[in-house]
């Protein structure tokens, strides 16, 4: 049931929404006749109303509150926590507020208005005001689990500080940031400390593409979420802020499956392209290797190269068995012993060297082998950016060299799979493009399909890096936040660089991901390892490195494992790019910013 609350405890309204599983609940808050004092606002009633409305189209028991006084907003939330709570593990919790917010510098609490607040400028602001924290206090710890989406559309410029009381809030109306919390996510309409425009007819900025984005089928909620920054952003410059751990998957609109798109007719490849393929097809020795670059290359000038490998393979094949075998004459003993002769040292058939790239076959990712060594992993305690679950700080010894995959899986190599029976899923590219873009929207589980592929068709062990393992890659013997020193830029990254890390400057939001080897390498020859795509590893989830294996083996399987994501992504801030960063996931958790590298031992290669 819908409840609508009206200014200073006027009568509720209902309405009947319909039932649907899991159990969806909304509280909205909608605050605009403040005193002049304060400074009364135009659209948080039209916010909450063009909210609501999409809510309730998705299947929301949407509670609406508008002109709450301290006491109905505290009323309202005890009632919602209470009602989040009885619906059970599952269910969708939706909290959104329209008005008057901002932060206490001394305390850095951020605060709700509300509009029994008789002026700005009084001291008594933050006593009469409602602490964001205890929201979320209230959320997380009484109904744990629930899936809960925190928004605050606040934070205006109509906030009327001029006297006394202005100098004790430092002259900045904004929130301040806030660190993840467990099942929440957290998304303000603009960065945190800055202003948020009450400007537009029939709504503010942010809760117009909010509401209109809500009601799309077929787009992950987190997704979604980070859309509205986008086209906010692009709207009107403002830059909506997000904050969020690893949440389950959640379809606001449903999970409408991708209709399916034809194929391009193919293109010829250019001469030098067909020579290239054609070169390393003469080194390819399994018949059904080749069978999928033949049907790769259909139609293609080097699909005549190919057919002819097949052919020489199978005659040569065919000659083996029709020859008959003739034993070996006898041979007769020597006269006399022999001089003896120097001896010489039996051939070797050890991998290639540290550096040293190769392929296992023309589809296959390009290969670098990383040296072995040892590195402190984690991050210290005065790294900006840095979470509680990257300690404690220990030294990890990889014991032999490996090899890592030089760039993120790509589409195109992704795409060989899927036409060699081993990957079954096909992510969507959203619009950017495939061939030498990173894979998206793959899981942990695609990921452990694909590297059983590329270990049958070539016949080396293929997987996924242990967590030290990538740390190690990341760092490539620096012990610096990123690779690049303390700091990075969008010149050697892919990231959002909309907001400072460490004192550097801003630069570039390309707002998707680019090209594999689009920015320089590691000193391990590894390109990527920050930013443009997330990457699986194979570990489950730690809280804390406390007892974790200091040998590079992944860390012992949990009953609830949840997997791990390195390095960040376009997405993603410069602080989650770090080196020490991580991330968790669900193993059948599919995203826009989701890929993966693989990793092998170095022990005989095949390179081409």
């Amino acid at each position: 049931m819908a409840v609508a609350f009206t200014a200073h405890g006027s009568a509720p309204s209902f309405s009947r929404e319909p039932a649907r599983e899991p159990p969806r609940l909304a509280l909205l808050i909608g605050n605009k006749a403040y005193t002049q004092k304060v400074g009364p606002l135009v659209n948080p009633h039209n916010d909450v109303e063009l909210v609501a409305a999409s809510l309730r189209k998705v299947g929301f028991t949407v509670t609406v509150l508008k002109d709450a006084t301290y006491k109905q907003m505290d009323t309202a939330l005890k009632r919602y926590v209470a009602e989040v709570r009885r619906a059970g593990p599952g269910a969708l919790s939706f909290f959104y507020y329209s008005g008057h917010g901002i932060a206490n510098p001394e305390t850095q609490i951020n605060y709700l208005v509300p509009v029994d607040v008789a002026d700005a400028d009084d001291d008594k602001l933050w006593f009469e005001s409602f602490q964001q924290p205890a929201i979320m206090d209230l959320l997380s710890k009484q109904s744990p689990a629930a899936t809960h989406y925190l928004v605050f559309d606040a934070c205006r410029n109509e906030l009327n500080i001029t006297g006394p009381a202005a100098k004790s809030l430092g002259g900045s109306k904004g929130f301040v940031p806030l660190a993840d919390t467990s099942g929440l996510l957290i998304a303000y309409a603009t960065a945190p400390k800055q202003t948020a425009s009450d400007a537009g007819t029939g709504g503010g900025p942010y809760a117009k593409v909010l509401a209109e984005q809500i009601v799309k089928p077929g787009v992950e909620a987190v997704t979604m979420f980070r859309t509205v920054q986008i086209r906010v952003k692009q709207a009107i410059g403002q830059d909506p802020w997000l904050s969020f751990p690893s949440l389950p998957e959640v379809y606001f609109a449903g999970r409408e499956e991708a209709k399916p798109v034809a194929p391009p007719p193919p293109t010829p490849s250019s001469a030098a392209e067909t020579v290239r393929i054609c070169r390393e097809v003469e080194s390819v020795g399994s018949l059904s290797m080749l069978a999928v670059l033949e049907k790769q290359h259909a139609g293609k000038p080097a699909a005549d190269c190919i057919s002819a490998r097949i052919g020489e393979l199978k005659a040569a094949q065919s000659a083996a068995r029709a020859k008959p075998v003739v034993p070996p004459p006898p041979v007769p003993a020597p006269a006399a012993a022999p001089a003896p002769v120097p001896s010489r040292p039996a051939p070797t058939t050890s991998g290639p060297n540290p550096g040293e790239t190769f392929r296992d076959c023309p589809t296959c990712p390009e290969m670098v082998v990383v040296p072995s060594g040892s590195f402190t992993m984690g991050s210290p305690s005065n790294e900006e950016g840095r979470s509680a679950n990257e300690s404690p700080q220990r030294k990890v010894t990889i014991a032999r060299p490996f090899a890592v995959g030089k760039f993120e899986v790509t589409f195109a190599e992704w795409d060989a799979c899927v036409a060699g029976g081993g990957c079954t899923h096909k992510p969507a590219d959203e619009g950017w493009g495939k061939g030498r873009r990173p894979v998206i929207n793959v899981s942990w589980n695609d990921a452990k399909a694909y590297v059983a592929w590329l270990s049958k068709t070539t016949g080396q062990p293929y997987r996924l890096m242990t967590e030290a393992e990538w740390e190690y890659a990341a760092r490539a013997g620096t012990t610096t936040p990123f690779h690049t020193g303390a700091t990075i830029s969008t010149d050697q990254a892919n990231y959002d660089g909309t907001l400072t890390y460490n004192g550097s400057s801003k630069g570039a939001s390309r707002q998707k991901p680019v090209e594999v080897g689009s920015f320089p390498a590691n000193a391990f020859g590894l390109h990527d390892m920050h930013g443009n795509v997330w990457e699986w590893v194979e570990d489950c989830w730690i809280v804390s490195y406390k007892g974790a294996p200091s040998d590079g083996s992944k860390a012992q399987d949990t009953k609830d494992c949840s997997r791990v994501l390195r390095g960040g992504s376009w997405v993603y801030i410069p602080g989650n790019l770090r080196s020490a960063g991580r991330l968790r996931g669900s193993s059948d958790g599919r995203l826009i910013n989701f890929g993966f590298r693989v990793a092998r031992p170095v022990v005989s290669p095949r390179p081409l």
